[in-house]
């Protein structure tokens, strides 16, 4: 079956799925004002891909198997939407069909089928991971076994897009105690299951003009929190019920594109940001100020480092077992790591750089308005060459990126992926190859090596 277009996606996804946003049921999430961004940005994705040809498939459900086709992953993953990251990120999980089904062969064939048919209907998949309260009962469990299927009850938080694809796929958040055994549950679940309430935060803009928000109107992806009330899942959408010992296994496999992308985004974020303090510092005149230079000049590490990680990611890439090339995860996670430590501080050079106008720039209508356009232009241009409405563009792109709803959505999510900064740190750790530092340091101080 070929890839299928923007038109069809959002039809597909019309279909009585139980969303809700601002406390209020969204009878169809491909019209509702806020999550239309959402819909539209993975329609997006879908129709620059858009292939008649049958054979062609979407670059996200291949596994890449040398470097180049790795690079060429990423490169698709930084420039789609970010539901392609989570489905890309489900398709590893054929590294572990093998061992997967030396517990069930049942399994095995499940985990597989659903895998085949996602990439031969071209179908996005959202993960849901994380547990959605601290108590025991916030967990996602089995509570009652059928001979067609089971049934679940509990919550899951975070599940990025989850309003927007086609299918849940519901994992552990990490390893399952031996006497907790109905947590250790992996499925598969449509949107619209009975019994399966689907909570939107979002941060599209809520304001009838949204030029004034250059980023969010077109790369907001919903938040969402899953309230599974006894939701049934047939026999064969599951893929573990109960077995303890594997249900880490799953989580650590699924989160690679994701980590991925991540690392490979903050590289592109970093050099836009150092982007848009030159770019600002020069409309403001104030270039070749020291003090301004010298937090030109610590964004600029702070990027070249971003970049050196992820590219050191990708050249140090690893071939899995089952053929797979992926990126050094110590290099990915030391990325991550690095860049959002340094984030809020970069962040804040670039506002100082770019002065109070970040917050009271007029918005993109009062340059349109005849009755205060001469002046919108007159007192906010400042060079030749570049307008008032140029200079206004990147204010607002500006302060969008970074002093805004999205703003700040964006840098907890990325602190957060992963695991938050100290499971970023300890992965760097866990991963690197300490072995060739240690035999550094052993020649260094000249001890012989046992």
């Amino acid at each position: 079956m070929p890839t299928i277009t923007g038109d069809r996606y959002r039809a597909s996804i019309r279909d009585g799925r139980a969303a809700y946003l601002d406390g209020k049921r969204v009878p169809d999430v491909t019209t509702n004002p806020l999550l239309k961004k959402s819909v539209d940005w993975v329609a997006s994705t879908y129709d620059a891909h858009y292939s008649p040809d049958a054979k062609r498939q979407n670059p996200m459900y291949a596994l890449p198997a040398t470097a180049a086709d790795l690079r060429q992953q990423m490169s698709f993953l930084a420039t789609s939407d970010f539901t392609a990251a989570t489905t890309a990120g489900c398709m590893t999980l054929r590294e572990i069909l093998p061992e997967l089904g030396k517990i069930d062969a049942a399994y095995r064939e499940r985990l597989a089928r659903f895998l085949d048919r996602c990439q031969n209907e071209d179908r996005r998949v959202a993960t849901a991971v994380e547990d959605g309260g601290i108590v025991d009962a916030g967990k996602v469990k089995v509570v009652a076994k059928r001979a067609d299927g089971i049934v679940l009850r509990g919550a899951k938080r975070h599940v990025l897009g989850a309003s927007v694809v086609h299918e849940i796929l519901v994992v552990p958040s990490g390893a399952v105690a031996k006497d907790d055994a109905g947590a250790a549950v992996a499925c598969t679940v449509e949107p619209k299951s009975a019994g399966l309430k689907i909570v939107n935060v979002t941060t599209a803009p809520r304001a009838e003009d949204d030029r004034h928000y250059p980023v969010s109107r077109e790369f907001s992806v919903p938040d969402c929190y899953l309230l599974f009330e006894d939701v049934f899942v047939p026999n064969e959408r599951v893929f573990l019920d109960g077995e303890t010992e594997f249900a880490a296994t799953i989580v650590d496999t699924l989160g690679i594109w994701e980590r991925a992308r991540s690392a490979s985004e903050m590289a592109d974020r970093a050099e836009l940001v150092l982007g848009l303090a030159q770019t600002i510092a020069e409309m403001n005149g104030v270039e070749t100020v020291e003090h301004i230079r010298n937090k030109l000049s610590m964004i600029t590490v702070w990027a070249s480092m971003c970049r050196a990680g992820w590219d050191r990611a990708l050249a140090n890439a690893k071939t899995t077992a089952g053929g797979t090339v992926r990126p050094d995860d110590s290099a990915v996670y030391a990325t991550k790591a690095y860049g959002v430590e340094r984030y809020n501080d970069m962040l804040s050079y670039l506002h100082d750089i770019s002065g109070a106008l970040v917050l009271t720039v007029p918005a993109t209508a009062d340059y349109d308005n005849q009755a205060t356009h001469k002046y919108m232009e007159k007192y906010l241009r400042t060079m030749k060459g570049v307008t008032g409405e140029d200079r206004m563009k990147i204010f607002h792109l500006i302060r969008d990126l970074s002093a805004d709803q999205y703003g700040g959505w964006k840098k907890v999510t990325e602190q957060m992926i992963g695991g938050g900064l100290i499971a970023s740190r300890m992965n760097a750790l866990d991963h690197y190859p300490l072995d060739q530092v240690k035999a550094k340091a052993r020649a260094a101080a000249k001890i012989k090596l046992a």
